[in-house]
């Protein structure tokens, strides 16, 4: 009787804000790559203060790329956390 229609959530998703680089902000992977750049700071900021080692910090930096902390592995320890 009725037809589904997909209507868009977000206004990103219309095509009126959605150009592929307004888009790519948003892609998992970029978000996850904000999240270690948050996480790499924090260690910094904590080593500047002394509660943690600065080479922990360091390598902290060094690991903190989606090269290394895959999405794929994020959502897997998600998938295991009961929390």
């Amino acid at each position: 009787m009725f037809e589904s229609v997909r209507l868009p959530i977000l206004p990103i998703d219309t095509g009126r804000y959605g150009s592929p680089e307004m888009r790519g902000i948003f892609e998992e992977e970029n978000k996850l790559q904000r999240w270690l750049d948050v996480e790499a700071a924090v260690a910094e900021a904590q080593a500047f203060v002394g509660d943690i080692p600065k080479d922990a910090a360091e390598e902290i930096g060094r690991n903190a790329n989606t090269k290394i902390v895959t999405l794929d592995h994020v959502k897997g320890i998600e998938k295991r956390d009961p929390s």
